[in-house]
């Protein structure tokens, strides 16, 4: 349980994205809202009872919590970064 909120304080390392703002990044939306749907869905869990199908998702939406946090915060940095440097790079003077 520390380590949920340990990952926090690693966010500002991990987002490695030069683009600081959600409004222009599409792809930053759509995993913010996947993130908030594991939340409740982390809420839902942690009042139920500690029976097979409730612990399996339990189990499933702990490891996407923290697959967030350290696979797709730095992967979408990367992609738009890269994005940026082929629109940059493309422009005609």
């Amino acid at each position: 349980m520390f380590s949920a909120i340990l990952i926090l304080l690693l966010l500002p390392i991990l987002d490695t994205s030069r683009i600081r703002s959600s409004a222009f990044s599409p792809l930053r939306k759509l995993f913010f809202w996947l993130f908030v749907a594991n939340l409740l869905i982390l809420l839902w869990i942690g009042g139920q009872h500690v029976e097979e199908p409730f612990n399996t998702v339990g189990q499933l939406s702990t490891a996407f919590y923290f697959v967030y946090f350290l696979f797709f915060i730095p992967l979408i940095g990367f992609i738009e970064n890269t994005l940026l440097d082929i629109s940059l790079t493309n422009k005609v003077p």
